[in-house]
C-alpha cells in the first residue's frame, strides 16, 4: 500500500475519532447543563414546600377554650392576623415552585382566612366558629403536599404543568356580598 493512501487513512481515522469525542462531549455537557437546572428546580421547589410545613405545622396545633370549643393555637397570638398572613405570604412568595394543586389549596385557605379577618369578632371566637373548615383546609393542603413528595424528582412533567395551567388569576369575593349583589363595605 502506497505511504500516501496509508497516510489518508490515518488522518481519516484521527478526524472521525476526534468527531465522535467532541460529539459525546457537547452531549455530556449539555446533559451536565439540563442536570444543573434540574437540581436548581429541585431545590426552589424544596424550599418552597418547607415554607409549606411550616404552615401546616402552624395550623396542626389545637386547644380547647374554657367553653370547651376547639381553636388553632395560631389564633391565641397577639397579633394573630398578622402571624397568620406572614406565614401565607412566606408560601405565596414561592407558589410558582409549588404545583397547581397546591398553590390553588393555599390560596383558598388564604381566602378564608381574609374573610375571617374582615368579619366582626375577635381571632378566638372567629377561629373556634371556623375551627373545622380551618382543618379541612389544613388537611387538604397536606393531601397535596404528600402527593407532590411522590412526584418532586420529575422535573420535566412539573414544568409541562406549569407551562399549560391556564387557571391564572382568579377574581375572588374578598367582602361579603349583600342579597342585592353590593359588596358590603368593610367595617372600620
Amino acid at each position: 500500500m502506497q505511504p500516501v493512501y496509508v497516510a489518508l487513512i490515518t488522518l481519516a481515522g484521527i478526524l472521525f475519532g476526534a468527531l465522535i469525542t467532541g460529539l459525546y462531549t457537547l452531549r455530556s455537557k449539555r446533559n451536565e447543563y439540563v442536570n444543573d437546572y434540574y437540581k436548581m428546580v429541585i431545590q426552589r421547589r424544596m424550599t418552597a414546600y418547607e415554607n409549606l410545613e411550616a404552615l401546616i405545622a402552624y395550623l396542626r396545633i389545637a386547644v380547647v377554650d374554657k367553653d370547651n370549643l376547639p381553636y388553632h393555637r395560631a389564633f391565641a397570638a397577639e397579633n394573630p392576623w398578622e402571624n397568620v398572613f406572614r406565614r401565607l405570604l412566606d408560601v405565596m412568595s414561592e407558589g410558582l415552585w409549588l404545583s397547581n394543586e397546591a398553590f390553588a389549596t393555599v390560596r383558598e385557605l388564604n381566602h378564608l382566612f381574609f374573610r375571617m379577618s374582615v368579619s366582626e369578632g375577635n381571632a378566638v371566637e372567629l377561629a373556634k366558629r371556623n375551627h373545622q373548615t380551618i382543618a379541612n383546609a389544613r388537611e387538604a393542603i397536606e393531601k397535596a403536599l404528600a402527593a407532590d413528595m411522590l412526584e418532586l424528582h420529575e422535573v420535566k412533567r412539573f414544568l409541562r404543568r406549569k407551562k399549560t395551567d391556564t387557571s391564572g388569576f382568579v377574581a375572588t369575593a374578598l367582602y361579603p356580598v349583600a342579597p342585592n349583589n353590593e359588596v358590603q363595605k368593610h367595617p372600620k
